[in-house]
């Protein structure tokens, strides 16, 4: 019975902090990519939800932000995406994403950057979002709302949950 209780616990902490987050931060505060958040708040469950990393995995995901700009700013440079200029771009960008984050691995988690990238990449595609917002304007949200992923929702549901666990194994003692 202990265990599905805690598991409840993080079963209704999750679907009320969560939602929360994505409905308020689209209707409230106007972001059309405030479900991001919950792609971040995923890697940092995922990486152990250890608080130690969740610098660094915002850190990522804001590194991978800017990179999908950048490399939508370079696509629309060269004239737009074709399949041979969009692989040669993800590789040429890749690279440095890779050294950077290993060489400065206290600083930077690679998964949360390239996640991060993709879904920035993605937003900034997306018929939803074209003409809707600039790309400053994704920029912006898409990067609150995976830092709102880690620290306004992974964080919060975690520490809640171990509260929560905790009352629930001492009252079965």
């Amino acid at each position: 019975m202990g265990k599905f209780k805690t598991v409840l616990a993080l079963a209704l902490l999750i679907a009320v902090i969560a939602p929360a987050w994505a409905v308020l931060g689209t209707f409230a505060l106007g972001f059309l990519l405030a479900p991001g958040a919950l792609i971040s708040a995923g890697i940092y469950v995922a990486d152990g939800a250890r608080m130690a990393h969740a610098p660094k995995i915002a850190i990522g995901f804001v590194a991978g932000d800017l990179w999908g700009y950048l490399v939508v700013l370079v696509l629309g440079a060269l004239g737009g995406p074709t399949p041979l200029n969009m692989f040669l771009i993800l590789l040429v960008f890749v690279i440095p994403a890779v050294f950077i984050s290993m060489y400065f691995d206290k600083v930077f988690d690679l998964p949360s950057w390239l996640v991060g990238w993709a879904g920035t990449l993605i937003a900034l595609t997306l018929p939803l979002t074209a003409g809707a917002l600039s790309p400053e304007q994704a920029l912006m949200q898409m990067g609150v709302s995976y830092v709102v992923g880690v620290f306004g929702i992974g964080l919060p549901i975690l520490h809640l949950h171990g509260v929560i666990a905790g009352k629930i194994a001492g009252a079965g003692q």
